[in-house]
């Protein structure tokens, strides 16, 4: 967490600002008043254009004295702790804003070291799994391990060079090709999405043998019931884990869904005909239209997608086997905040996860944006992004996404070369 100086560089230092300070903390609703050394006080309250309540800091009385650093510290740092809201925080997990693009494959045991003092080039997929979670950056076509406290990221794919070699020895040793995501099982295996090989490998846990699940490592369409390299993708972007022994597959280019039987190996098309146009809302998954799926999530009543070129979110239950549009009209666009999540506009989504709040988190990477979809209110906002309500950022292309309970929402904000870890 960075500290108050670091947060506010003048603050402390101007002579203007001086009690009264009144903080309004928009998740839990608390007011709270300071009074300045003559015991003034003052409640005030902001609602911006879209009637919610925000913090204020008020300066009632510029004539009363130099504000004190530690009621700032304290207040602070209590509107920091007890917040609920995703985008009530910011911090910089991960990147030095420098790029990673190399020309030579990194030594042994290296690039590693703390996660703020890592440079990550380009950073896409986002994998939190309790207390631990995995980047991948396609500067350097590399996976990257650490702990959530940011203690140390380790390479553990990837030896910095593009490519597609490797395959039977050790991962970070091996070349990829712009992976763009990565997921883990509960035994530590890696899932990737080798997406400009196209083809999707595993690393196993216990070996640290990097091995190709299906695809040829050239584009097309093949392989529908059928295993290994008689399999064609055409760049996999987003893979998860269905927990019913199953690998589903964003076949971006392809505008498929696809489905890979991690027992048998064989791939089947569960939704996508390859056609470039929107589904239709009940309308049954098989047989069913997906422009550019992009990005996935997963819970046990619905498979999430987020389409790339459809510029919406649409979801597949899992009993019915049905597609319901969540959000997005399908038009490019940035929409008012608060309104209807069906009516809202996105610009070219690439990632997405479940909160755990009712509602997705979406990464609106042309409008420079993180969204979260309220499931129950039906409604849109911004919680990351210039246009945030509370907590005001500038990202650059951001990617990837993950969520924990404990921690926030994380994302690769790619081309600023940083990984956000947002509460």
């Amino acid at each position: 967490m960075e500290t108050t100086a670091e947060v506010f560089p003048n603050l402390l230092s101007s002579p203007d600002f001086c009690h009264p300070l009144r903080i309004f903390n928009s998740i839990t609703g608390i007011q709270t008043v300071t009074a300045d050394q003559n015991q003034n006080s003052q409640l005030f309250e902001r609602k911006d254009s879209s009637n919610s309540p925000s913090t204020q800091w008020v300066n009632a009385n510029p004539s009363a004295g130099r504000y004190l650093a530690g009621t700032l510290v304290a207040l602070f740092l209590s509107t920091m702790v007890t917040a609920a809201d995703p985008s009530d925080a910011s911090i910089t997990f991960s990147g030095t804003g420098k790029e990673t693009k190399r020309t030579t494959a990194y030594a042994k045991n290296e690039p590693s070291g703390s996660a703020k003092s890592m440079a990550i080039g380009n950073p896409f997929g986002i994998e939190i799994m309790g207390e631990s979670v995995w980047i991948t950056s396609v500067d350097d076509h590399c996976i990257y391990y650490g702990p959530m406290s940011g203690k140390s990221l380790t390479r553990v794919a990837g030896n910095g060079l593009q490519g597609y070699s490797g395959d039977g020895g050790p991962a970070t040793e091996a070349t990829f090709n712009w992976p763009h995501e990565v997921r883990a099982d509960a035994a530590g295996n890696l899932f990737i999405a080798d997406t400009r090989n196209h083809v999707i490998r595993k690393v196993d846990a216990a070996t640290g043998i990097v091995s190709t699940l299906a695809g040829d490592g050239t584009e097309g369409f093949a392989g529908d019931g059928e295993s290994g390299t008689k399999v064609q993708f055409r760049q996999p972007h987003s893979v998860v884990l269905d927990g019913r022994g199953g690998l589903l597959i964003a076949d971006t280019v392809n505008h498929r869904l696809r489905r890979l039987n991690l027992s048998t190996g064989v791939v089947t098309t569960i939704s996508g005909t390859g056609e470039r146009k929107l589904p239709q809302d009940g309308q049954l998954a098989l047989g069913a239209p997906l422009l550019g799926p992009r990005s996935l999530a997963i819970d046990e009543q619905s498979i999430w997608i987020a389409l790339r070129e459809g510029n919406s979110v649409w979801r597949i239950d899992r009993e019915t086997n049905r597609l319901h549009h969540v959000a997005g009209t399908g038009k490019k666009g940035y929409s008012q905040e608060g309104g209807p999540a069906d009516q809202a506009l996105f610009r070219g989504p690439k990632g997405l996860v479940i909160d755990d709040r009712g509602g997705i988190l979406l990464v609106d990477t042309e409008n420079q944006a993180v969204r979260r979809i309220d499931l129950k209110a039906n409604t849109v906002t911004t919680v990351l992004g210039e246009r945030a309500l509370v907590h005001k950022t500038t990202l650059k292309r951001p990617h990837g996404i993950g969520f924990s309970r404990q921690y926030g929402f994380m994302v690769g904000d790619s081309e600023n070369h940083r990984v956000l870890l947002a509460k």
